[in-house]
Protein backbone atom coordinates (compact mmCIF):
# COMPACT_ATOMS: atom_id res chain seq x y z
CA UNK A 1 0.00 0.00 0.00
CA UNK A 2 1.18 3.50 -1.04
CA UNK A 3 1.41 6.01 1.95
CA UNK A 4 1.35 9.80 1.19
CA UNK A 5 4.40 11.90 1.57
CA UNK A 6 3.82 13.56 5.00
CA UNK A 7 3.49 9.71 6.46
CA UNK A 8 6.80 9.08 4.20
CA UNK A 9 8.64 11.88 5.79
CA UNK A 10 7.41 10.48 9.36
CA UNK A 11 8.66 7.16 8.38
CA UNK A 12 12.30 8.86 7.27
CA UNK A 13 12.40 10.45 10.77
CA UNK A 14 11.49 7.38 13.00
CA UNK A 15 14.13 5.83 11.07
CA UNK A 16 16.84 8.39 11.17
CA UNK A 17 15.93 8.95 15.22
CA UNK A 18 16.16 5.29 16.52
CA UNK A 19 19.42 4.67 14.23
CA UNK A 20 20.75 7.71 15.91
CA UNK A 21 20.30 6.96 19.26
CA UNK A 22 21.39 3.03 18.74
CA UNK A 23 24.52 3.46 17.17
CA UNK A 24 25.33 6.05 19.42
CA UNK A 25 24.50 3.12 22.12
CA UNK A 26 26.17 0.41 20.35
CA UNK A 27 28.03 1.35 18.18
CA UNK A 28 27.32 1.73 13.53
CA UNK A 29 28.97 -1.96 13.64
CA UNK A 30 26.46 -3.50 16.35
CA UNK A 31 23.38 -2.47 15.20
CA UNK A 32 21.17 -4.02 12.30
CA UNK A 33 18.30 -3.07 9.80
CA UNK A 34 16.35 -5.02 10.91
CA UNK A 35 17.01 -3.57 15.14
CA UNK A 36 16.61 0.19 13.40
CA UNK A 37 12.97 -0.59 11.70
CA UNK A 38 11.57 -2.25 14.87
CA UNK A 39 12.74 0.48 17.05
CA UNK A 40 11.17 2.77 14.75
CA UNK A 41 8.07 0.60 14.70
CA UNK A 42 8.33 -0.22 10.57
CA UNK A 43 9.01 -3.39 9.09
CA UNK A 44 12.23 -4.45 7.57
CA UNK A 45 10.98 -4.22 3.99
CA UNK A 46 10.51 -0.20 4.76
CA UNK A 47 13.58 0.82 5.25
CA UNK A 48 14.88 0.14 1.56
CA UNK A 49 12.10 2.89 0.38
CA UNK A 50 14.36 5.35 2.40
CA UNK A 51 17.65 4.42 1.94
CA UNK A 52 19.79 2.82 0.02
CA UNK A 53 22.16 0.91 2.53
CA UNK A 54 22.78 0.74 6.10
CA UNK A 55 26.16 2.96 5.38
CA UNK A 56 23.79 5.77 3.31
CA UNK A 57 21.57 5.71 6.61
CA UNK A 58 24.77 6.02 9.00
CA UNK A 59 26.14 8.75 7.38
CA UNK A 60 23.09 10.55 7.73
CA UNK A 61 22.23 10.08 11.29
CA UNK A 62 25.99 10.96 11.67
CA UNK A 63 25.84 14.00 10.36
CA UNK A 64 22.01 15.29 11.77
CA UNK A 65 23.16 13.89 15.27
CA UNK A 66 26.15 16.34 15.36
CA UNK A 67 24.16 19.60 13.51
CA UNK A 68 21.07 19.02 15.95
CA UNK A 69 24.16 18.73 18.56
CA UNK A 70 25.64 22.50 17.49
CA UNK A 71 22.09 23.84 17.27
CA UNK A 72 21.78 22.78 21.17
CA UNK A 73 25.12 24.33 21.35
CA UNK A 74 24.02 27.78 19.95
CA UNK A 75 20.60 27.87 22.13
CA UNK A 76 22.74 26.76 25.02
CA UNK A 77 24.73 29.76 24.60
CA UNK A 78 22.12 32.26 23.95
CA UNK A 79 20.50 31.32 27.01
CA UNK A 80 23.70 31.48 29.45
CA UNK A 81 24.16 35.20 27.00
CA UNK A 82 20.63 36.21 27.66
CA UNK A 83 21.63 35.41 31.68
CA UNK A 84 24.89 37.06 32.12
CA UNK A 85 26.52 33.60 32.38
CA UNK A 86 29.23 32.85 29.90
CA UNK A 87 28.26 31.05 27.14
CA UNK A 88 31.45 28.79 26.68
CA UNK A 89 31.55 27.66 29.85
CA UNK A 90 27.66 26.63 29.69
CA UNK A 91 28.50 24.05 26.61
CA UNK A 92 31.17 23.25 28.73
CA UNK A 93 29.64 22.44 31.79
CA UNK A 94 26.28 20.90 29.73
CA UNK A 95 28.31 18.27 27.83
CA UNK A 96 30.89 17.36 30.37
CA UNK A 97 28.12 15.62 32.86
CA UNK A 98 28.31 12.31 34.03
CA UNK A 99 24.69 11.81 32.42
CA UNK A 100 26.31 12.40 29.40
CA UNK A 101 29.21 10.12 30.25
CA UNK A 102 26.44 7.38 31.16
CA UNK A 103 23.92 8.05 28.63
CA UNK A 104 25.49 7.94 24.64
CA UNK A 105 22.33 7.09 23.02
CA UNK A 106 20.85 10.93 23.80
CA UNK A 107 24.18 12.47 23.54
CA UNK A 108 26.87 14.02 21.04
CA UNK A 109 27.74 11.77 18.42
CA UNK A 110 31.61 12.71 18.04
CA UNK A 111 33.00 10.73 21.36
CA UNK A 112 30.38 7.72 20.58
CA UNK A 113 31.49 7.13 16.66
CA UNK A 114 34.13 9.16 15.91
CA UNK A 115 36.81 5.98 16.60
CA UNK A 116 34.91 3.88 14.53
CA UNK A 117 33.54 5.95 11.64
CA UNK A 118 37.41 7.42 11.35
CA UNK A 119 38.29 3.92 10.11
CA UNK A 120 34.95 3.62 7.94
CA UNK A 121 33.82 4.27 4.04
CA UNK A 122 34.06 7.43 2.60
CA UNK A 123 30.54 8.93 3.35
CA UNK A 124 30.62 8.34 6.69
CA UNK A 125 34.24 10.02 7.20
CA UNK A 126 32.73 12.98 5.06
CA UNK A 127 29.41 13.06 6.99
CA UNK A 128 31.46 13.19 10.56
CA UNK A 129 34.06 15.65 9.07
CA UNK A 130 30.46 18.12 8.34
CA UNK A 131 29.46 17.65 11.57
CA UNK A 132 32.81 18.50 13.18
CA UNK A 133 32.70 21.56 11.39
CA UNK A 134 29.34 22.53 12.50
CA UNK A 135 29.98 22.11 16.35
CA UNK A 136 33.13 23.86 15.72
CA UNK A 137 31.65 26.61 14.46
CA UNK A 138 29.95 27.57 17.36
CA UNK A 139 32.89 27.71 19.45
CA UNK A 140 34.62 29.40 17.17
CA UNK A 141 32.13 31.51 16.91
CA UNK A 142 31.49 31.98 20.80
CA UNK A 143 35.39 32.51 21.12
CA UNK A 144 35.61 35.45 18.62
CA UNK A 145 33.06 37.12 20.73
CA UNK A 146 34.38 36.09 24.20
CA UNK A 147 38.13 37.48 22.57
CA UNK A 148 38.05 40.18 19.83
CA UNK A 149 41.58 40.72 20.83
CA UNK A 150 42.41 37.67 18.99
CA UNK A 151 44.20 37.38 15.52
CA UNK A 152 41.65 36.39 12.73
CA UNK A 153 42.92 32.85 12.43
CA UNK A 154 43.32 32.16 16.49
CA UNK A 155 39.18 31.41 17.53
CA UNK A 156 39.21 28.29 14.74
CA UNK A 157 42.40 26.87 16.38
CA UNK A 158 41.03 27.37 19.39
CA UNK A 159 38.02 26.36 18.68
CA UNK A 160 39.67 22.86 17.73
CA UNK A 161 41.40 22.74 20.88
CA UNK A 162 38.30 23.21 23.03
CA UNK A 163 36.03 20.24 20.87
CA UNK A 164 39.25 18.12 21.09
CA UNK A 165 39.09 18.63 25.26
CA UNK A 166 35.50 18.00 24.80
CA UNK A 167 34.74 14.93 22.55
CA UNK A 168 38.46 13.40 24.19
CA UNK A 169 37.47 13.64 27.94
CA UNK A 170 34.40 12.32 27.42
CA UNK A 171 36.06 9.15 25.37
CA UNK A 172 38.46 9.13 28.42
CA UNK A 173 36.03 9.24 30.84
CA UNK A 174 34.07 6.09 29.45
CA UNK A 175 36.52 4.55 29.06
CA UNK A 176 37.45 4.51 32.96
CA UNK A 177 33.56 3.68 33.78
CA UNK A 178 35.00 1.38 36.24
CA UNK A 179 36.83 3.43 37.95
CA UNK A 180 34.61 6.25 39.30
CA UNK A 181 37.07 8.53 40.78
CA UNK A 182 39.11 8.88 37.64
CA UNK A 183 36.08 9.22 35.39
CA UNK A 184 35.18 12.23 37.31
CA UNK A 185 38.77 12.85 37.46
CA UNK A 186 38.99 12.59 33.47
CA UNK A 187 35.80 15.40 32.96
CA UNK A 188 37.19 18.09 35.55
CA UNK A 189 40.09 17.76 33.21
CA UNK A 190 38.70 18.13 29.95
CA UNK A 191 36.66 20.81 31.54
CA UNK A 192 39.83 22.70 32.64
CA UNK A 193 41.26 22.17 29.38
CA UNK A 194 38.55 23.36 27.53
CA UNK A 195 38.76 26.76 29.25
CA UNK A 196 42.03 27.15 28.49
CA UNK A 197 41.43 26.09 25.52
CA UNK A 198 38.96 29.13 24.83
CA UNK A 199 41.00 31.81 26.87
CA UNK A 200 44.49 30.93 25.19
Amino acid sequence: MRVDRKTQAAHRAAILKQAGRLFRRDGIGGVGVAEITRAAGLTHGAFYGHFASKTALAAEACRRSLQDGAVLWRARAARARAAGADPLAAIIDGYLTERHRDQPEDGCALPALGPEIARAEPPLRAALDAGIGALAGVLEEEIAAHRPDLDPAAPARAALAMLSALAGGLILARACANDPERSRAALQAAATMARAAADA
